[in-house]
């Protein structure tokens, strides 16, 4: 009997911890605590995104995951407004890491004017990469960041990286992508952690250097680098 009620009472808790966890009150905090903000917006959004994966994991505010985890591009979900277009951005602020961030920002994904939840009709930017911490530089923070805008955005300027474009996904900066776009209204982020694993020489070995394409094509040098 007694077996049982501890067994029970350790689900309420890892129920209770889970929900605590995505629990839109402590967002300001959790960014804060892991200075996405400042390092990487200056507020924190108001609620959380919610951000899956099909090895069954999901982004919870800074938990851990793997490379290997997060490989392929996630699923995507928030509370959308019928008349309102969002944008995506996924940045690690750590590269080549948190004690030594030269390269910051790495992006990673950008799709734009989403309607509902619907990605796929969207204006993908930058094609998904990722997880992948060099060996030895730690722990990485992997941000998701939503963001609200009334009107279709014009992203004829920016540059289509693919998912093996390397070089303009380094210095990028997403302050500067925000502002140049008056992208104020940060609707929802989220974020996970992640140190090497064995399938990051797989995903490094896939990057290369650009398409002529991509290079030459239009870019603003303010978000993104290279």
């Amino acid at each position: 009997m007694l077996r049982a009620v501890s067994v029970a009472l350790l689900v309420v808790l890892l129920e209770t911890r889970g929900s605590e966890i995505l629990n839109d009150a402590h967002i300001y905090r959790s960014f804060a605590s892991d200075e996405i903000v400042p390092e990487v917006v200056d507020e924190a959004p108001d609620c959380w995104l919610r951000v899956s994966y099909k090895s069954g994991r999901e982004a919870e505010g800074g938990n851990r995951l793997t490379p290997t985890q997060t490989r392929s591009i996630p699923s995507v979900t928030f509370n959308a407004n019928d008349r309102s277009f969002y944008s995506l951005i996924m940045t690690d602020p750590d590269a080549p890491s948190r004690d030594d961030p030269k390269h910051r920002e790495f992006v990673h994904w950008i799709v734009g004017n989403i309607q509902g939840n619907d990605l796929e009709r969207a204006d993908t930017i930058v094609e998904y990469f990722g997880a992948a911490p060099p060996k030895g530089t730690g722990l990485h923070r992997f941000v998701f960041l939503l963001y609200e805008h009334s009107e279709r955005l014009d992203f004829a300027n920016e540059p289509r990286l693919s998912r093996n474009c390397r070089n303009p996904r380094r210095y990028f900066s997403t302050k500067n992508f925000a502002r140049k776009y008056g992208l104020t209204n940060l609707w929802a982020g989220n974020y996970f952690q992640a140190l090497y694993d064995d399938y990051v020489p797989i995903l490094q070995g896939q990057l290369s250097e650009c398409t002529q394409t991509e290079l030459t094509g239009p870019r603003n040098g303010t978000a993104f680098g290279g």
